[in-house]
């Protein structure tokens, strides 16, 4: 429920401290609300209808613009926010839109900071499940990507090295299991910053 998300992410709000990193994962069902501007949503599961009812998707559901005001509100310089659900790159037009003065503010922290999104399929394509991989294919290859494989050398897995990974395996396997590439998309700014190790 969209009330239990708030609640967690207002927890870490008041905790973090600028050295954290802070991840989000969600896994789950995403829409873009054509009667709401193109906003996109994550939809916890008590919402029972994805399209038609936007009313229910602004109240129930988790919007792009609010997960970019949680992201300025948490404290963590390091952030990565990764979303495998459909449309989920509808996301991304949102969390890119800053302002001047936060733009001055991430150009001073620029040695430090960095804040990413890694999405699972473009603002008009489905997330593509498949019973082989016993993951949704983005979380399939995110897992082996963490486990080792995105690492170019250095016994370390970064954001663009993990972002990389993606770009090229997703497409990849969904052509192979369904004919059709699903492309994931990122947007970021800031430092890369290491999230696993070999």
């Amino acid at each position: 429920m969209k009330g239990n998300i708030v609640a967690e992410l207002n927890k870490v709000a008041a905790a973090a401290k600028p050295q954290d990193v802070f991840v989000l994962y969600y896994a789950g069902h995403g829409v873009v609300a054509e009667d709401a501007g193109k906003e996109f949503y994550l939809v916890p599961h008590d919402v029972t209808q994805l399209y038609g009812n936007d009313g229910a998707l602004a109240q129930k559901g988790l919007s792009a613009s609010e997960l970019r005001a949680f992201s300025q509100k948490i404290k963590a310089q390091k952030q990565l926010f990764i979303l495998d659900a459909c449309q989920s790159s509808g996301a991304l037009g949102t969390v890119a839109a800053r302002g001047a003065a936060e733009e001055k503010a991430i150009a001073q922290l620029a040695r430090s900071t960095g804040t990413h999104w890694l999405t699972a399929a473009g603002s008009e394509q489905f997330a593509s499940e498949f019973t082989q991989l016993g993951h949704g294919v983005f979380t399939y290859v995110l897992l082996k990507g963490l486990g080792g494989a995105a690492d170019t050398g250095d016994g370390k897995v970064t954001v663009k090295e993990l972002d990389a990974y993606l770009q090229e395996q997703v497409p990849e396997l969904t052509q192979k299991y369904k004919g059709t590439p699903q492309y994931p998309s990122s947007y970021g700014f800031g430092q890369d910053f290491p999230v696993g190790v070999k």
